[in-house]
């Protein structure tokens, strides 16, 4: 596929599929469910197995309305291959990010016509580090993207005349997206589509009506697909469900309402993470000898820049705001990227994202000391200095090395490995702050044994997959109820992570969680304790998210 001078085996092992599988790979097995987000999805599939329910997913009993079910299908269906693991949801994920991976090389071969511009592309998306940390974790935004490539194949088939495998390319990759996430993504992918005949040339000349035409029908076949799903889940789930799922959801986060889960934020919120998102590309590309002026009429470059600047301005006017929403964007940002290197727009510079990554292990290594001292980084305590070292020590192989690394697959490559660490090192780091096995088969066991349990504020279904729960877990939003049903439950037991119900009996259970502490008690102990007058008045931080 791609020409190469290397020997064989060498050409293979520098593929970025292969560089891609070797540094990612590993988390899929080392990692466990991270709570709230994955810890929540894995808990819906759960439901969704142990029930039966397929159509309408469920969360400790109640009707899940904040995601489609596509995800949850997903992991089921690989659990029928492997049986029940966490790992399996990771390794579908990862495979969904490969398949970017290919998508986007055959995406850009096409419209440039260049095997060297469709492999840089695939650098530039696998070292971005926000695609390379997210490339395995058990998110909607992944297979979202997939789909959005996939969508982008069946517009630039509409384009070039493929009519009938550009409407059921397009259709399908619209309604399996919705199927992901929801309607944002016609927002993914409209602007390239609607932009097509100021990016295509001449392509259009003459058929423009027919183009709109086909891609109205894509809509339609998307659409369709997508209600096939959400009619009956509307009318099984009851009358919230369905005004939850066609609209209080799409609704909030456009908005973002205060006090739902649609994480409001400023319009200029993106201007200042994306680039982040991006890294190390901000610090490693120096103009070139070509200006970016000579691009602006070329059909590559105006075709990732109506996938991108529009949609950034897009979500940026959309008040709910998250780094993962613009996760389907990094492939536009790559071929820009990619075009802009081949015509020598943009050259490869690593010393300074050399320099960065020293500094960086460097700080990351003296965290281990400064936490103590530190309260804003306590969490850091038990990280080794190892792993800062080990960032170091990459980017000083670039730094020393900055001419032979002059290479976007060495960035990329770099940014890899670097991601790798840092994974490793909040598996190393954050011991079992992360891990909630015991205490969910504790409340398995007293499940099991009719023993009723309880939890103090809302648990975003942390324990369900972990302790395979069959039953419910009731959440008491405050002490009042939890009183009531201590005194009609004295044999139970009540589990929370909330500071603010610290009970001053001894738990049975406790264990760091995140950044505080879980605790199970006897419910008579507790009732007859009461809470820690000091623990009482300190604050949450409330974890609302549901994306």
């Amino acid at each position: 596929m791609f020409p190469s001078t290397d020997p064989d085996w060498r050409a293979a092992l520098t593929h970025p599929l292969a560089v891609a599988a070797l540094l990612l790979l590993p988390i899929v097995f080392l990692l466990g469910p991270l709570p709230i987000d994955e810890t929540r999805y894995l808990a819906v599939a759960w439901e969704m197995r142990q029930t039966g329910e397929y159509l309408v997913p469920h969360l400790n009993g109640a009707t899940y309305a904040h995601k489609p079910p596509l995800l949850f299908w997903l992991i089921d269906a690989g659990w029928l291959l492997t049986g029940v693991h966490a790992w399996t949801a990771r390794a579908m994920t990862l495979l969904c990010s490969l398949a970017s991976l290919v998508l986007m090389q055959r995406l850009t071969l096409r419209l440039t016509g260049s095997a060297t511009t469709a492999r840089a592309s695939m650098w530039f998306l696998l070292g971005a580090i926000y695609f390379a940390l997210f490339s395995n974790a058990i998110m909607f935004d992944v297979p979202l993207t997939t789909c959005v490539l996939v969508a982008l194949h069946g517009v630039l088939d509409l384009v070039r005349g493929r009519m009938r495998r550009g409407v059921l390319l397009t259709g399908a990759a619209i309604g399996l997206g919705i199927l992901v996430k929801g309607p944002v993504m016609l927002l993914d992918v409209a602007f390239v589509a609607l932009a097509a005949p100021w990016w295509s040339g001449d392509a259009l000349a003459g058929r423009r009506a027919r183009y709109f035409a086909a891609f109205g029908l894509s809509i339609l076949v998307g659409a369709l697909i997508a209600l096939a799903w959400a009619i009956p889940a509307a009318l099984h789930g009851g009358e919230a469900y369905a005004r939850a799922i066609f609209l209080n959801q799409t609704l909030d986060r456009i908005g973002g309402v205060k006090g739902t889960s649609a994480h409001g934020r400023p319009l200029w919120w993106y201007i200042v993470v994306f680039p982040l998102m991006l890294l190390p590309w901000p610090l490693v590309l120096r103009p070139g000898g070509t200006s970016m002026r000579t691009l602006a009429t070329q059909v590559p470059w105006r075709f990732a820049v109506a996938w991108v600047v529009p949609t950034f301005v897009a979500f940026s006017l959309v008040g709910g705001k998250q780094p993962h929403y613009l996760l389907p964007m990094i492939p536009g940002v790559a071929l820009l990227l990619a075009v802009a290197l081949e015509r020598d727009a943009l050259r490869v510079r690593v010393g300074a994202f050399g320099l960065f990554l020293v500094l960086s292990g460097v700080a990351t290594a003296a965290l281990h000391w400064l936490a103590p001292r530190l309260p804003s980084v306590a969490f850091a305590a038990d990280v080794s200095p190892l792993w800062g070292c080990i960032i170091a020590a990459v980017g000083l192989v670039l730094a020393v090395g900055r001419k032979r690394f002059a290479r976007a697959a060495s960035a990329a490559t770099a940014m890899l490995a670097v991601a790798l660490v840092i994974k490793l090192a909040v598996i190393q780091g954050a011991g079992d702050r992360y891990d909630i096995d015991a205490i969910a088969a504790r409340i398995h066991d007293a499940q099991e044994r009719g023993q009723p349990v309880a939890h103090l504020g809302w648990h975003h279904g942390v324990y369900e997959f972990a302790g395979r729960l069959v039953q419910p877990l009731p959440a008491l939003e405050t002490l009042e109820q939890f009183q009531v049903w201590a005194r009609e439950h004295p044999d139970g037991y009540v589990v929370s992570f909330y500071r603010r119900f610290r009970f001053r009996a001894d738990p049975v259970h406790a264990q760091k969680f995140r950044g505080g502490e879980l605790a199970m008690w006897k419910a008579a102990d507790a009732l007859a304790s009461g809470v820690d007058p000091a623990a009482s008045h300190a604050g949450d931080e409330p974890d609302d998210s549901d994306d």
